[in-house]
């Protein structure tokens, strides 16, 4: 008895070592598992900051337009922040696939951030909000329009509008089908 209560403590020490050893082996493959997951896990964030941006900034416009506006002016603004999500995307993939992650997380900081820090006190501490939300939009896009206008009617009249890769290029060849098809079908009737 003498010698197993003599022997107590080496059991003691090795029991603890061993323990001490799951110890550091369960940290290390806990950290393994963290270093493993952690570009998905950045990826997943930018992906859901991306979104919820987009939420906040769809809400925004209901926020900002929704009060005194009718409901499909309101609806458009909505689809029009959705196409510029979506745009955004798009240019982040032709740009660079190495910055589209970084690209998502920033545009949806952006639009969180705007949502949340700088409406709220343009429309809280400005007497003219009303100014820059409702007028100031369609104003700039009708600017736009008739400046694009004016460039693309010079562009045409003085012969510098050439078309590099027409929309429609496909359109003769498929209608001089359809014509042949067409004609088939007569003979054989």
């Amino acid at each position: 008895m003498f010698e197993v209560i003599g022997r107590l403590p080496q059991i003691l020490v090795k029991a603890l070592i061993t323990l001490a050893q799951f110890i550091t082996i369960l940290a290390l493959g806990l950290m393994i598992a963290i270093v493993t997951a952690l570009p998905w896990l950045i990826r997943i964030t930018s992906v859901l900051s991306w979104l919820i941006g987009g939420y906040f900034a769809i809400q925004a416009i209901q926020e900002i337009y929704g009060p005194s506006s009718p409901a499909v002016p309101v609806f458009a603004l909505q689809f029009a922040v959705i196409f510029m999500m979506v745009a955004w995307v798009g240019g982040l993939l032709l740009k660079s696939l190495t910055h589209l992650w970084g690209g998502l997380l920033l545009g949806g900081l952006f639009s969180i951030w705007l949502r949340r820090l700088v409406i709220p006190t343009m429309l809280a501490g400005w007497a003219n909000a009303d100014f820059l939300f409702r007028i100031l939009p369609p104003t700039l896009l009708a600017m736009t329009m008739f400046y694009q206008a004016l460039r693309l009617r010079r562009m045409r009249s003085t012969g510098n509008l050439i078309l590099v890769n027409p929309a429609f290029l496909w359109l003769p060849k498929a209608v001089h089908q359809a014509k042949e098809t067409i004609q088939q079908r007569g003979h054989h009737e």
